[in-house]
């Protein structure tokens, strides 16, 4: 009878652990293969959804800016209703794709646990899970060292003089730094400009006591103090964004800001390039520096509150309280040039320099009668009041015409400077409301408050005029940033005469 020869015991076993070694491997690798589908899937769906999501927005916001511009355009109360409705059935429709795109992008968690489950309590899986998570590590520690040692080497921080305000208790608050950080360029249709010079205005006196504190912290992130002082300046583009198609390194600038930003009195500046302008060749850097936020306040009020333009200045008569200031100065020069009659009131050391610019009339201000002085001149069209002397208001209306107007070109009193807690949260809501109305009537939010006086299509305005030579820069004063306390001081004084610049170059 014939024998079979048996197999060693060894070699069986070993054969049958191979066999369960490779069900494991297999088993680990189907795993693996549905969680990352599973996770591809998921991450599929949700781009969909975000995608998705934001396109309903961007469509919502673009209807409802047409809706409201056809409503005011053609004052039909059914375009609102119509609006709303629209808005009530696309956010549901919104809903309703939403919460199904959730539903099929939903995975079945309790099998995801189980096979990472699974997966863990295999002993070859949590070798591959520990040398994965320490690859994890190291890669992430190298990855963040090197980026960090890559972002401080891009920043490449360098410092400039800069004049601060630190306390709003007036001009004793104000100090100048030479370690202010150098700004940089952050989005792409930002300009770096290089300050040669800035001026000094009466607004900025007001900022260095708390004026406009609520707007700086509001726009600036919370941020009121310390603040760079200057509203306005002339400079040159060394640098610019990405998209930045009107400007180009080397071109010569000047620009003006409103009372709520960061101010110009500095080394350097970021601004966005709609803000800006090329300033006139035919003036040095102080001089036009000395035009930009004066010629617009001047403008506004002359064209947007007087209604004066052009074609009927002529035959009129203006009376313009305080000739001298910058304002003063650019509304004489401007009322001649289009035909109007103007008398200006000042001290009379700056009497001769208002007649150049064209003053009929000069009333001195100093070791007169006021009433007696108006009462030898006809009445006036237009009162423009640009300083604040202790002159009674009262005796100046007087002297206008029937249906004559009183304008101020001073800062307007701020309510919300004076506001506590609670009313200043309420006062912050109904900002954002109006912001949020001016962004769907297509309003830029620079143009808010002060803003709305500032607008670049001025500027360029100005700057056509004084290299037509129809525009003179008037700057009385300059001074270095070291003495930008006794510019300061200077501006507040009798014997000021148009600008009073800050050199910076």
């Amino acid at each position: 009878m014939a024998y079979k020869r048996a197999r060693p015991l060894f070699i069986y076993q070993g054969r049958q652990n191979n066999r369960l070694l490779n069900n494991k491997y297999k088993s680990m690798e189907e795993i693996l293969f549905r969680l990352g589908s599973q996770v591809e899937a998921l991450q599929v769906e949700n781009a969909a959804v975000v995608q998705q999501a934001y396109h309903w927005i961007m469509t919502w916001l673009h209807q409802g800016q047409q809706y409201l511009q056809n409503f005011i355009s053609e004052e039909y109360a059914q375009q609102i209703k119509n609006l709303a409705s629209l808005i009530i059935n696309s956010l549901n429709k919104a809903l309703i794709q939403i919460q199904y795109q959730i539903h099929c992008a939903q995975i079945n968690s309790r099998d995801l646990y189980h096979h990472i489950g699974s997966l863990y309590s295999n002993d070859v899986a949590r070798r591959d899970i520990a040398f994965c998570a320490l690859g994890i590590t190291i890669g992430s520690v190298v990855g963040y060292n090197i980026g960090l040692h890559w972002r401080q080497t891009a920043k490449r921080i360098q410092y400039m003089k800069a004049i601060i305000c630190h306390h709003n208790i007036g001009i004793e608050g104000v100090s100048v730094i030479d370690d202010a950080e150098v700004p940089m360029i952050e989005k792409s249709n930002e300009i770096l400009i290089q300050v040669k010079a800035a001026s000094v205005n009466r607004v900025d006196v007001r900022i260095c006591s708390g004026y406009s504190k609520f707007y700086r912290r509001f726009f600036n992130n919370g941020k009121d103090i310390p603040i760079v002082l200057g509203r306005d300046c002339s400079g040159i583009v060394i640098d610019i964004g990405q998209n930045v198609a009107s400007f180009d390194a080397g071109d010569e600038v000047f620009l003006a800001i409103p009372s709520w930003r960061p101010g110009t009195m500095a080394e350097y500046l970021v601004i966005a390039e709609n803000q800006v302008a090329k300033r006139p060749k035919r003036i040095t850097f102080e001089a036009s520096a000395s035009l930009p936020y004066a010629g617009c306040i001047a403008w506004d009020t002359l064209v947007n509150k007087s209604g004066i333009e052009e074609g009927n200045a002529k035959g009129k008569r203006f009376l313009i309280v305080g000739g001298s200031t910058p304002v003063g100065c650019i509304l004489i020069q401007l009322i001649k040039l289009w035909g109007g009659h103007v008398s200006a009131m000042c001290m009379r050391h700056a009497t001769k320099v208002l007649r150049t610019l064209g003053a009929e009339d000069i009333i001195p201000l100093d070791g007169s009668d006021i009433a007696k002085e108006l009462g030898l001149h006809d009445r006036y069209h237009v009162i423009f009041y640009t300083d604040d002397q202790l002159i009674d208001i009262r005796i100046l209306k007087k002297r206008l015409l029937p249906h004559g107007l009183f304008v101020s070109t001073l800062p307007a009193s701020l309510t919300s400077d004076s506001l506590g807690f609670i009313f200043g949260m309420l006062f912050a809501a109904q900002v954002r409301v109006k912001l949020l109305f001016q962004y769907l009537f297509g309003i830029n939010t620079y143009n808010y408050n002060d803003g709305m006086k500032i607008k670049p299509s001025i500027l360029e305005i100005i700057r056509e005029l004084v290299d037509a030579d129809q525009l003179q820069s008037v700057v009385g004063a300059a001074f270095r940033p070291n003495h930008a306390e006794q510019a300061l001081q200077h501006v507040l004084g009798t014997h000021a005469i148009g600008s009073t610049i800050i050199k910076f170059q």
